[in-house]
């Protein structure tokens, strides 16, 4: 939907490239806000009382961060990737030239994790 000439549900950069993927990725998220979430925390008394579980809950808080940090930074990378023929093991160019010919000259492949 668009409203006043923004779309909401488009990219605001290229997806295809790199620095259009970072910075889709930079507006999306906001690095700093652990340190936000702290300081904000330790107002309360009741983190005042347990000053001893203010490391394990910010390992913690980073532990949940990275479980949707990780993906969110793969998707930054494409995951498809090629490669010439002729930079292949031996076995491997002779078995796709035998198969193919010469039709063939890069071989795409997902990097994947």
């Amino acid at each position: 939907m668009e409203l006043g000439g923004f779309d909401i549900d488009a990219p605001r950069w290229d997806q295809g490239t790199f620095m259009g993927r970072l910075w889709h990725f930079f507006s999306i998220t906001d690095c700093l806000i652990l340190p936000i979430i702290m300081q904000r925390l330790e107002k309360y008394r009741f983190m005042q009382r347990i000053t001893f579980l203010h490391g394990p809950l910010q390992v913690m808080m980073v532990g949940v961060f990275l479980v949707f940090m990780v993906p969110a930074a793969c998707s930054l990378f494409p995951q498809r990737c090629s490669m010439a023929v002729s930079k292949l093991e031996p076995e491997l160019r002779d078995a796709i030239v035998s198969q193919h010919g010469d039709a063939v000259r890069y071989v795409y492949f997902n990097k994947g994790l």
